[in-house]
């Protein structure tokens, strides 16, 4: 599993396929290791997508925070970062 750590909080996550840049985000306290979500990453990768799955903050692997007006903005902020980081913006999001 590979991190990066994005303004101090580390940041874990799986890149799978070559392509188009694409997110799938879990919704809730859910982890990139809940059921489906690798599954539809690797069909997407399937289809020339290049796929992220990660555990935003507060979730799985990745590490607590708990900066910014409101999780939500947090969480955005911090998929912005990890995106530019891994030259994979812009990308479409997809998730629950």
């Amino acid at each position: 599993m590979a991190t990066f750590t994005i303004d101090g909080t580390a940041i874990a996550y799986e890149i799978i396929g070559e392509g188009q840049p694409f997110v799938v985000t879990p919704g809730g306290r859910f982890s990139k290791d809940t059921p489906g979500i690798r599954e539809l990453a690797t069909e997407l990768a399937r289809h020339g997508k290049q796929v992220l799955i990660w555990d935003r903050p507060n979730t799985g692997a990745s590490d607590i925070c708990f900066r910014g007006a409101s999780e939500s903005e947090m969480q955005a902020d911090v998929l912005a970062g990890l995106l530019g980081e891994l030259g994979m913006a812009p990308a479409i999001v997809v998730g629950g």
